[in-house]
């Protein structure tokens, strides 16, 4: 699941930051062919999307800009657009930055801060992607628009005729193949030359799925391998149909949800290792893109990652009656200078998925839950050693807002034990969210100096509070370790305001999808 994906499912109101859910197609004539609207402003027609052929670049649509203003490019991933939303706290700043200095811009910022409404939905952005806020947002948008070649972009030809602009000839001849470092799957970005292609036409059976590597790319800053990963269409079919069903995520329980992750043919769930003359290189970055055969989707659906699947499937020689994941991988070098290219191998590990267990409640000290792991088949018992109802300090968040404090802290072990990281125990409930103190306690805090919402310092366990604060459980996990046997585990609940009546918990195994391997590239 991309990013941009995981976000849409979020249940975030995002048009308080000015990305607004609305018709993907735009609508408007200085739409770019290929655009795809992922939030609209909520004024003057302003939207923001990504084009056909451009990757996750993320661009801004102003209708009520003069023509050659009505398009500018913002970020050069979805990943970096939000960032710099968190950074700037909302879209407003980004859309205008292509007409303003940097005092100009910094001066928006300082004028108008977002409010507490808007500070919920960055905080909720933050905390459930695991993102921070860019460091320098308006050198980032200088550098992506600066950097922008403008006459990339198609149009419609009313958007020639309105504009005044005349119509480009189309192109002839087959697009040159290049590969950056930095760049995954879109177009080049800063003045880095291309990678020199080496084929290494190696396949391997690895999880289940047949692995191809055609080729890797010797570039000034590190090597680049891509991997094209073939998936059965029947797999693809099987999966839509029993889980794209058009409902919304908040009608899964958290159980289905973890099914419904490991289930997917396009988790390939893989870490890779790439060594060049026997010197290990660390991944540096990956970007993956999917193709999805026209047999597996409705009629007329399509993706954003269309045309780079297109485009690999062609220069690979793949098949595209097959569904691909496709995964370009980055590694730097371990040496200063870029070396000669003798030998290459890489190795994939595979990464744990989750995989939903049974739910429980307990009553305290001596309870016992047995079970059965659903992966091994083997009984297991797990025995709670100690049950506590715990309040946090909450009283130094003078911030105008009461947070949530008490939570239950089961400490418990396994028999037979199990590996630490193969088991999790959860809170089936989520946790209560801040709420705004009563006017006369808030009066006092704004006297004091108050802030007007949640800050970032005080979100630990209320967002994603079915994991439980984190801060709690590692306190509680270092005390009954230092005191009680190796295998003794630790569960929190989320934080609520008051302590519910009863608890239920699941557990949650991890499990890896499949054993090492590594396989010879070069020579």
């Amino acid at each position: 699941m991309t990013l941009y994906e995981r976000c849409c499912r979020l249940e975030l109101d995002l048009a308080r930051i000015g990305l607004e859910r609305g018709d993907s197609r735009g609508g408007y004539f200085c739409d770019p062919v290929g655009a795809e609207a992922i939030g609209w402003a909520g004024v003057d027609g302003i939207h923001f999307c990504f084009v056909e052929g451009f990757g996750e670049t993320v661009f801004a649509v102003s209708p009520a800009n003069g023509p050659g203003d009505y398009v500018h490019p913002l970020a050069r991933s979805f990943e970096d657009f939000l960032r710099l939303v968190l950074a700037c706290g909302g879209v407003d700043a980004l859309e205008q930055a292509w007409m303003w200095n940097r005092g100009e811009f910094d001066a928006y910022l300082e004028t108008y801060p977002p409010g507490p409404e808007q500070r919920a939905v960055l905080d909720g952005l933050r905390e459930t992607l695991g993102l921070a806020p860019m460091d320098d947002p308006y050198g980032y948008l200088k550098g992506v628009q600066s950097g922008f070649d403008y006459g990339a972009l198609k149009f419609s030809k009313e958007y020639y005729e309105l504009a005044g602009e005349p119509e480009p000839a189309a192109p002839s001849g087959k697009k040159q193949w290049k590969v950056y470092f930095h760049n995954g799957f879109g177009r080049h970005w800063g003045h880095d030359r291309p990678g020199k292609e080496i084929p290494v036409s190696k396949t391997v059976s690895w999880g289940g799925k047949v692995w191809h590597i055609p080729a890797v790319y010797s570039c000034g800053k590190g090597l680049v391998v891509d991997l094209c990963v073939e998936i059965d269409p029947a797999e693809l079919r099987a999966f839509r149909e029993k889980w794209e069903t058009g409902e919304e995520d908040a009608r899964l329980t958290p159980e289905d949800q973890e099914r419904r992750d490991a289930e997917n043919p396009m988790n390939l769930n893989y870490r890779p290792r790439l060594t060049v003359n026997g010197r290990t290189l660390e991944d540096r970055s990956g970007v993956g893109v999917g193709w999805t055969p026209d047999s597996c989707r409705p009629e007329g659906e399509r993706s954003q990652q269309d045309w780079e699947c297109r485009q690999l499937m062609e220069h690979y020689g793949l098949d595209q009656s097959r569904g691909w994941m496709f995964w370009r991988d980055s590694f730097p070098w371990a040496t200063k200078t870029k070396p000669a290219v003798k030998t290459v191998s890489l190795s994939l590990e595979g990464e744990a998925v989750s995989i939903p267990g049974p739910r429980f409640r307990v009553s305290g000290a001596g309870d016992a839950v047995p079970f059965t792991h659903p992966v091994t088949g083997q009984a297991h018992i797990l025995r709670v050693v100690g049950y506590e109802e715990e309040q946090v300090d909450m009283s130094y968040l003078e911030d105008g807002w009461d947070y949530p404090a008490h939570c239950t802290v089961m400490s418990y072990v396994t028999e037979p034990d199990l590996p630490r990281e193969s088991l999790a125990v959860r809170d089936c409930g989520q946790g209560d969210s801040p709420r705004p103190k009563p006017l006369g306690e808030l009066a006092a805090v704004t006297a004091t100096g108050g802030a007007d919402g949640p800050t970032e310092a005080c979100s630990i366990g209320i967002i994603g509070g079915s994991d439980g604060p984190t801060a709690i459980l590692a306190t509680h996990a270092r005390a009954f370790l230092d005191t009680g046997p190796p295998q003794l585990r630790s569960a929190s609940s989320a934080l609520r305001f008051e302590p519910p009546e009863e608890l239920e918990w699941r557990m949650v195994f991890r499990q890896k999808t499949a054993e090492g391997i590594t396989v010879e590239l070069l020579p």
